[in-house]
Formats: C-alpha cells, structure tokens, sequence
C-alpha cells in the first residue's frame, strides 16, 4: 500500500503541471487584465500608469518567462499579489481554505450521517410504506439544486425563525472568530449542501446492498449457517460500501473547491466565493491559485477513494 501510495503522489506531479499550464494560459488569454480594472479610466497619464505597474509585476515579459516565474515562486510559497484586495494571495486564500474545509467536513459528516444510514434501513426492509416513501423524497431532493434548498433554508431558518445567520462565515459578537463562532455560521449551508447530496448516498446505498444481497456468496453464507447480522455486517455492508466509496472520494475534491453557488448565496467566505469574486475583478494571481488547490483537492479525493477501497474490500490489493 505504502509502494502505491508513493506512485501515486509521483504521478500528480506531471498531472499538476500540466494543470499550471492550463490555467496559466487560460487566464492570459481571456480579455482584459486586472490592472485595466484596478484604475479609474479617468486618470492622468494613465497609460504610463499601466506600463509601470506591468514592468513591476512582469507582466511585459514573455508569456514562457512569466510562467516560469509564477510556477518558481508559488512552489516556493509566494503565491503572488491579489489586485483587487490589495492584499497578498496567500492572505486571501488562506482564511478561504479554513472555512471551506470547515464547510467540507461538516457537510460530508451530515451526508453520512442522513443518507447511509436511511439506505440501510431501505435495504433491510426493502418494497415497504417506508421504503417508498424515502424514495419518493429522495428522488425529490435529487431533483432540487441545493442552492434552491439553500433559499428555503435561509427564508425558512434565517428570517422567519432567526435561528441561523443568513450570511457570512463569522459573527461580529465578542465570541467571533472562535471555532464554534464558525460551526454556528456554517450549519446552514452545510445542511443546504447535505439535504440534496444525501438524497443521492441513500439510493446508492440502499441499490448497492439490495444488489450485494442477492449474489451467490450472500446465499452460501446464509447456507453455511451464518447469522444474518454477521452475514450483513462481513459481506453486504462492505461489499455494498464500495459505490459509496466512489461517491465519497468525488465529494472531498468538489467540497474542497466550494459549492460555489451555496457560498455566494450566504456570502459565506470560502474557496467558490473567492474564486468567483477574483473571476469578477480578473484577479488572475488569486484565480491561478485557487485553480490549482481545487486539483490538489480533487487528486487527493481520487486518493483517498482508492486506499477506502483496500479497507471496505479485502480482495482489492494494490501491492
């Protein structure tokens, strides 16, 4: 496991700059720059203005020698200057980060914790008044975008019962910034995120071990005398695990890049929300860097699927 871990952290290396070189000339190409934005059109002598700041940033040099130099400098930690907030990038994407990881976990622990368990309780007591009544909302719930589910969440629990904020990721109160401070903000678009996304864990869940149940090795273990909690424990819940491992994997890059809609719609200060306040400002220092934390997260994600897949299934071995 160890030898394939390794080759798979070498293998993201040309993975990732091909990545780099993506975005890099992606974002040169678009129209416009963020120094054209930054100034008022109205000042004096503003060309002079602008070739200035393009000498001071590099920007009037070659393509492949700005590339060489952002690449040389973000691998060494200086990730560059934010035009638009006048701040450096790693100023900004820091707290981003912590928030959205924040948002990740909390919104994939409620996942878990809504979607397995009632897909269990579906296979187990499959064709019932309860079974079909969880499929009929969940095929509902998979039907709605969560930034819809979002809106009724803020109307609902944000302006006619005010038990959550609406926006922001910290309070303003003399407990601000503390860890619960930012639980207490990230709880409802967590639960904005988790309300749809459980809908899709409970119908994988539930056809997986239905499917699990009915295979040769399910019935020559009931044949061999096995009780049917150990039946179910050692071989339909792990087999039957396998999809939702899949699932899980995808989830942990997409989380880490933000739900971009859902930070936005609660103003809430992650990685979507940063992005797209820098795509809007054609901040391309902070685009660039986002851009490529949002493939490390995906990379990583892909990851931890394939070694899940060694613990929920001992025939899998990658040594």
């Amino acid at each position: 496991m160890g030898a394939y871990i390794l080759r798979r952290l070498l293998g993201m290396i040309p993975m990732l700059f091909a990545i780099t070189v993506f975005v890099f000339l992606l974002m040169h190409a678009a129209p416009g720059n963020a120094i054209d934005g930054m100034l008022n059109p109205r000042i004096q002598n503003i060309d002079q203005l602008k070739q200035h700041l393009r000498e001071i940033n590099g920007l009037n040099k070659p393509l492949w020698q700005q590339y060489v130099i952002w690449l040389r400098n973000f691998v060494q930690g200086n990730w560059g200057y934010s035009f638009s907030q006048h701040v450096p990038v790693r100023d900004v994407i820091g707290p981003a980060l912590v928030n959205t990881l924040l948002l990740a976990a909390m919104a994939e622990v409620f996942i878990l914790i809504i979607g397995v368990p009632l897909g269990i309780y579906q296979s187990r007591n499959p064709y019932g008044g309860f079974d079909n009544t969880a499929s009929v909302v969940n095929l509902i719930l998979f039907s709605i975008p969560y930034y819809i589910v979002g809106i009724f969440a803020i109307y609902l629990l944000a302006i006619k019962l005010p038990i959550f904020p609406s926006q922001n990721a910290v309070g303003t109160g003399p407990d601000a910034g503390t860890l619960m401070d930012h639980i207490y903000h990230a709880l409802l678009p967590a639960l904005s995120v988790a309300l749809t996304s459980s809908a899709v864990y409970s119908r994988y869940t539930r056809g997986s071990m239905l499917d699990v149940a009915r295979r040769d090795f399910t019935r020559t273990a009931y044949a061999k005398g096995l009780r049917e909690g150990e039946v179910f424990r050692k071989h339909v819940f792990r087999n039957g695990m396998i999809p939702i491992v899949t699932q899980f994997g995808f989830d942990i890059g997409g989380l880490i890049g933000g739900a971009v809609i859902v930070e936005n719609l609660f103003a809430y200060q992650g990685m979507g929300y940063v992005t797209l306040q820098a795509a809007t400002t054609q901040d391309y220092n902070v685009i660039m860097a986002t851009t490529l934390l949002i493939a490390i997260g995906v990379l990583i994600g892909n990851l931890i699927a394939d070694i899940l897949y060694a613990v929920v299934d001992p025939r899998i071995r990658y040594d």
